[in-house]
């Protein structure tokens, strides 16, 4: 049976005393692409929407036409009282200084236009989530885009809510309503069964972005911020980089500060994260991706040689130890890193470290972002860009019968028309790579960039920063970081919430495929084809999410 709830949503005033003349104000999608020269008319005054149990469901609203730095004031009514779980952000602006590449990193990189971006490039666009709480302030153009959001509740009552966003600015007034359906499906929480994904995060730029002392008190309560952060966008994987707890003396000694160690694995456990990442044991020699030789990370010893075999006993020996200290729960894994993007010319040293990692670690799966497939023996979670596992299909379907398992993950690299989720791509892009682990049974998904800002850039100033040796090589926009670095915490992005989305998604979308694998399929096909091959009509994408809620709900609706 369905049920009515009315709710005034936000409450707009302009801080000057003087009436502010053609305002106007539209609802918006929560994935659909807003730029501050956005015009309301391509919004909506009245906007449908569909949710699932135990989410939260949002929806954007875009104000033009207000006095330049105008104070923004909201509250939140339901039934005559104040809602007191309901969130509000106002939407911060960023730049994207150059295009997307067509092959990867940006369009300088080869000099060919990639004419699958949202918009030619330099443009600003709405990205940072920066939370409000009852006050907010236009730009100086006069303009505010608003993040309005809901808890569902797990125990919700499914049927129709009709949100009442009422608007007021001087002597204008305006009244938009959201229509929310909730569906009487849940969302299961992340756990063991749901799809890996892993975001790489640094601890020094945490550290010196809110100007703390590592590992510092201040600094862990900063730590379980961000960790609160991941685990609200369903990253539910996490790494550890040896060289934060593992110290080698001057007569090459090795040790490892386990009270940090214990304590930094259990602040995500205890955030329920089942995924436990080892961080890489080495790397290339003198970083030369053509060479064969591959040495480890704390000491620059070649992993094959005598004295390289002796200090990764060690090292191992001190891991291995404190792992068991931990005495991990049973639904936790763990997996080990050994070299980050190994190739077939290192594809023989890379072999033969993961011998010597099995030796001490016995039954330890080891983990590896690459595109090679000369490793076979060598790697049990594969990891290729998604371009290439497309490319190479029939290989990872072939490694998944024999056992292994198989993520995915993007970085600089695709641009043009594939996945990815970068500033100049829609946010779609970012929610289909949930649909990608449904349609194709992949075990996760891995990105480098949580936060990882150069040192130098003001990410809310800039977005393409320069890679290796600089131009014509750069990052693309976004790439290094999909979170921002607020006064108290980290601020959340539209891209890295457009891919919780997905992750939601793709926790429905298996629950169909065990159920009714056919139509899950089905479903998943209207939107979603190949990593290059989707929808990018948002309206598209939500009827096939409604599809989806129905058929997850009894007797096929709320």
């Amino acid at each position: 049976m369905r049920t009515l709830q009315t709710i005034a949503v936000v409450l707009l005033a302009a801080s000057c005393s003087l009436p502010v003349v053609g305002q106007q104000a539209a609802l918006f999608d929560e994935l659909t692409v807003l730029y501050p020269d956005s015009a309301p008319e391509s919004g909506v005054e009245r906007f449908a929407g569909d949710t699932a149990r135990g989410v939260p469901a949002g929806v954007h609203a875009l104000v033009t036409g207000l006095s330049p730095g105008a104070t923004v004031r909201w509250s939140l009514m339901l039934n005559g009282a104040s809602v007191t779980d309901a969130r509000a952000f106002r939407l911060i602006d960023v730049p994207v200084e150059q295009n997307t590449g067509l092959g990867s990193r940006t369009e300088l990189w080869d000099g060919k236009k990639n004419p699958h971006v949202i918009r030619r490039a330099p443009f600003r666009v709405f990205e940072v989530l920066e939370p409000i709480r009852g006050a907010a302030r236009a730009s100086d153009t006069g303009v505010l885009a608003l993040r309005m959001e809901v808890a569902i509740a797990r125990n919700a009552r499914a049927g129709s809510r009709i949100y009442e966003l009422a608007l007021e600015a001087g002597d204008w007034q305006r009244t938009l309503r959201w229509e929310l359906t909730v569906h009487p499906v849940m969302v299961p929480l992340t756990g063991p069964h749901s799809p890996g994904y892993t975001n790489w995060f640094s601890p020094d730029i945490i550290a010196q972005r809110h100007g703390l002392e590592p590992w510092s008190e201040p600094f862990w309560q900063m730590l379980g911020r961000y960790a609160d952060l991941m685990a609200r966008g369903r990253q539910n994987t996490f790494w550890i980089r040896w060289r934060d707890f593992v110290s080698v003396s001057k007569d090459g000694s090795v040790a490892l500060d386990r009270p940090r160690f214990k304590k930094y694995v259990r602040l995500f456990l205890d955030r329920g994260f089942t995924r436990v990442e080892g961080g890489h044991l080495a790397g290339r020699h003198k970083g030369n991706w053509g060479s064969p030789r591959l040495d480890l990370s704390l000491t620059g010893s070649d992993v094959n040689s005598e004295q390289g075999r002796a200090e990764l006993a060690t090292i191992l020996t001190e891991v291995r130890t404190a792992l068991a200290e931990l005495d991990l729960p049973q639904q936790v894994q763990y997996l080990q890193h050994l070299t980050d993007e190994p190739t077939d010319t290192n594809a023989d040293s890379y072999t033969a470290l993961a011998e010597q990692v099995r030796r001490h670690m016995a039954g330890v799966k080891i983990f590896e972002a690459t595109m090679s497939l000369e490793l076979v023996g060598a790697v049990d979670h594969w990891c290729p860009q998604v371009q290439e596992y497309q490319k190479h299909r029939d290989f990872f379907e072939a490694r998944k019968k024999a056992g292994d398992a198989v993520w995915v993950y993007t970085c600089l690299a695709p641009g043009g028309p594939w996945l990815n989720r970068l500033l100049d791509q829609e946010r779609l892009r970012p929610t289909y790579l949930g649909w990608a682990m449904a349609k194709y049974d992949l075990a996760g998904f891995l990105h480098w960039g949580f936060n990882h800002y150069r040192r130098s850039v003001d990410p809310f100033a800039q977005s393409v920063v320069p890679h290796g040796q600089g131009p014509p090589n750069f990052l693309p926009a976004g790439d290094s970081h999909v979170v921002y670095p607020g006064k108290d915490g980290p601020l959340s992005g539209q891209r890295f919430e457009a891919q919780r989305v997905g992750m939601e998604d793709a926790e429905l979308l298996l629950l169909l495929k065990a159920r009714d694998p056919a139509r899950a399929q089905a479903i998943i096909a209207r939107v979603f084809r190949a990593f290059n091959d989707y929808e990018k009509d948002v309206a598209t994408y939500r009827t096939a999410k409604r599809e989806l809620l129905t058929a997850l709900s009894p007797a096929g609706g709320p």
